[in-house]
């Protein structure tokens, strides 16, 4: 970041930010942007605090920050939810999952429930879990009844897992996966259209796990300046600030400002656990399609506690048409940032929170409810 603006400090994760939101939104407005600047923002969290803290309708007009494929469990394919509610009706199993799984539609359920939480209003044993260790607990504390744990997640959700399953799971404990990591769905992204975005804005938490490397290349690769971030505004206002000097420089690199737990080589500990329990494949984002090197699957050392190993594959069951988005659905536009969640015709009206249709509403960190909550709060 260049050192000529007055009142430049450091900010609580080490990175340099200016004194207070207001300065920072000042600095940016006071850049010479010559046209619009399309910042891609690739993490949930990250999109909490920008949604919810209204920070784009104070940024200028010519700053848009897009979101990105930055919510897990808008990217579970529909197949992963289906094969959820088949093992939970079709055996005697109790399923763990996480909170933000819960509400994934199916785009054609047939005669079944649409969603685990219908399944589990009609009787279904599904309990929510908020973290995995919860899973472990449940399944020490009930040694005789077979558990299932379905998760979506991005790495900063596999790091911990692998220590789990290093560790060693409860016999009647097994994981039904999606797991995702996402360098080569951008990097696809800019080789269709390099033009669509002009900087990133990177989740410094995941950076701390695996370090900024892939992301170095795509920025030189693609000439995108771009900025390792943590999760207040004055992080994130700081990290726009400098990806959007050094777009108007021409300047093509990653700058760390999370650099207290963010490393270029990443955390070596966390990466070789993953490596050693995790094997990368070509994984499927929903809506977008399958993408070369994004999936996260257990090894084969680790079938006896993969539930796809365990159990009879039901994916095969599902109606050909809900393999796509439902129709007038946008979530998929909406997660490779070509559409907000206001160009759906469906956002706020058809589809909500109560009864979403697509699922980027369907989670709470799903980009679709994060703008449905502040329109809600205007």
């Amino acid at each position: 970041m260049d050192r000529h603006h007055e009142g430049i400090v450091r900010d609580d994760s080490g990175g340099e930010a200016m004194n207070g939101v207001r300065d920072l939104l000042g600095a940016i407005a006071a850049l010479p942007l010559h046209r619009r600047v399309r910042v891609l923002n690739v993490c949930g969290d990250q999109e909490r605090v920008i949604s919810l803290s209204d920070m784009r309708r104070q940024l200028p007009d010519v700053v848009e920050v897009v979101p990105g494929p930055g919510c897990a469990a808008s990217i579970c394919p529909e197949a992963d939810v289906f094969q959820a509610l088949r093992l939970v009706e079709r055996h005697s199993v109790t399923l763990l999952v996480s909170e933000n799984l819960l509400r994934l539609p199916l785009t054609e359920p047939g005669n079944g429930p649409r969603s685990l939480v219908d399944a589990m209003h009609s009787g279904a044993d599904i309990r929510p879990i908020a973290a995995p260790i919860e899973a472990v607990v449940a399944a020490r504390e009930k040694p005789s009844r077979d558990m299932v744990l379905f998760l979506a997640g991005f790495e900063t959700l596999l790091a911990p897992l692998a220590g789990m399953v290093l560790d060693g799971l409860p016999e009647n404990l097994s994981i039904l996966l999606c797991g995702r990591r996402a360098e080569p769905l951008i990097d696809r992204l800019l080789a269709a259209n390099a033009d669509d975005f002009d900087a990133l804005l990177l989740p410094g938490n995941r950076c701390a796990l695996t370090g900024t490397g892939e992301w170095d290349r795509l920025s030189n690769t693609y000439g995108k300046p771009a900025a390792v971030a943590g999760y207040t505004a004055i992080n994130i206002l700081s990290a726009l600030h400098s990806v959007l000097q050094r777009h108007e420089h021409g300047k093509a690199s990653v700058e760390n400002l999370y650099r207290r737990l963010a490393r270029p080589e990443g955390n070596a500990m966390a990466r070789d656990q993953m490596e050693r329990v995790f094997e990368p494949f070509a994984g499927g984002w929903r809506g977008v399609g399958v993408v070369d090197g994004t999936g996260f699957r257990l090894r084969h050392a680790y079938d006896v506690i993969n539930a796809d190993c365990r159990y009879p594959d039901y994916r095969g069951e599902m109606i050909e048409a809900s393999r796509q988005m439902p129709d007038g659905c946008a979530c998929a536009e909406v997660l490779v940032g070509r559409k907000t969640p206001a160009q759906c015709a469906m956002f706020a009206h058809a589809c909500s929170p109560t009864a979403p249709i697509g699922p980027c509403m369907a989670s709470e960190d799903g980009t679709c409810f994060l703008h449905r909550s502040l329109l809600s709060a205007a």
